[in-house]
């Protein structure tokens, strides 16, 4: 990495970005690095994904230092996209013609996945996702070079609707984003719901970036819903949160997130405690291989890990098991070794699935709570639902 780029990743990535570089010098190794490209959002509303997939790979170089990949070294080489989709694709192609990568990951909204996605045919490079919850990227908009590694909205959304199925609430509004996401996971939530013979009393699409919600709460409140349906990224969802619980609304109205975020929790604090939702990856599965890597995750960064960071960190791994498999980084060859390949997560069993490239995975229902145990809200786990049950039929948005 050029020195005028490596500084440009460390001021947008913050005191974590020294491991953004290479490695090694290329002379300590036979050949040379191999090359992940991460246009990510590391400034602007929705930083914070684009912080969670830097602070994954952070922790994935430090794990695969002393080996590499197939004896060669690792390098990331970061891009900052703000959250705008021409400047995603705009980096993208920058890492792909002038920096040489061959694998790009890291890219956090949907509207920005998209755009990349599209690209990817034409640069014959594999775009795999660790963030993006569009059900278009893996149905109407699937090709042969586009992976998702991560939990889907239409997944979450059926988690939460096969949670809500058994409780007692019965009417709900809709609140999600306008943009890709919140649109699907709010039409996959809407016939999934109502399927288990409950109502969707409204919808509405407020646009990204929202900073006064009055307006919304006073429709839900009038709506008398039992429950509220949350598809709001990141910044937008904490300021939600924190004028409906001013307004007295999440004692009136069940907030039902999408993600169930820690970060969100740690922002809004005891006034999100009994909001329920899908979590992608929440820290607290207990597995053996969970606990190793949020005891490591937090060494390295004295913090939990969210959902972005489990889900980068499981790509990662998973790209490097593939490429190992593979004996080559040649990208036809790659896709050819992950397609119906098996992983084991930090949740349980992966499987990416060649019909569509949609990892089948376990989908969870959880509760915001406090425990003493940490200093923040965490993620309690109220449900595990297997990956046949939470994955869609191939190349679509629907659920058997």
């Amino acid at each position: 990495m050029r020195r005028r780029d490596f500084l440009k990743a460390a001021v947008a990535g913050g005191a974590g970005a020294t491991l953004g570089g290479r490695l090694y010098p290329r002379a300590a190794w036979a050949q040379g690095p191999i090359k992940i490209g991460m246009p990510a959002a590391l400034s602007g509303a929705y930083a914070q994904y684009g912080i969670q997939a830097k602070r994954a790979a952070d922790l994935f170089a430090r794990d695969v230092k002393a080996k590499g990949v197939l004896g060669r070294p690792v390098e990331f080489i970061f891009e900052d996209t703000a959250g705008d989709p021409a400047t995603a694709v705009r980096k993208a192609q920058k890492l792909v013609e002038k920096d040489g990568v061959k694998f790009l990951t890291g890219v956090a909204l949907s509207s920005e996945a998209l755009a990349v996605s599209a690209k990817c045919p034409e640069w014959k490079v594999i775009f795999m996702s660790t963030i993006n919850g569009a059900g278009a990227l893996t149905a109407k908009s699937f090709h042969r070079y586009f992976f998702r590694v991560n939990t889907s909205g239409p997944m979450g959304a059926r988690a939460v609707s096969l949670y809500l199925a058994e409780s007692p609430m019965k009417r709900f509004f809709a609140l999600g984003s306008d943009y890709a996401w919140g649109r699907d996971s709010v039409a996959s939530f809407t016939s999934q719901i109502m399927a288990a013979k409950k109502d969707i009393v409204a919808t509405e699409f407020p646009p990204v970036g929202t900073k006064d919600f009055a307006s919304y709460i006073a429709k839900i409140r009038q709506s008398r819903a039992d429950g509220v349906y949350l598809v709001l990224p990141g910044q937008d969802a904490t300021i939600y949160l924190k004028q409906a619980h001013q307004f007295g609304l999440n004692r009136e109205v069940k907030p039902i997130m999408e993600i169930l975020e820690l970060e969100n929790m740690k922002a809004v604090g005891d006034a999100m405690v009994g909001a329920i939702g899908s979590s992608r990856y929440p820290f607290t599965v207990d597995t053996p291989k969970n606990r190793d890597f949020v005891k490591r995750f937090h060494e390295l960064h004295g913090l939990y890990p969210d959902m972005f960071d489990g889900e980068t960190y499981e790509g990662l791994e998973w790209l490097a098991q593939v490429i190992a498999k593979a004996g080559t980084d040649d990208v036809e060859k790659v896709i050819d070794a992950w397609e119906d390949s098996s992983y084991d997560g930090l949740e349980g069993p992966f499987f990416m699935r060649k019909c569509d490239h949609q990892a089948v995975q376990p989908g969870f229902a959880v509760e915001c709570v406090k425990d003493p145990k940490y200093p923040h809200p965490i993620p309690k786990i109220l449900a595990t639902y297997p990956g046949e049950k939470v994955t869609p039929k191939c190349r679509t948005e629907e659920f058997s």
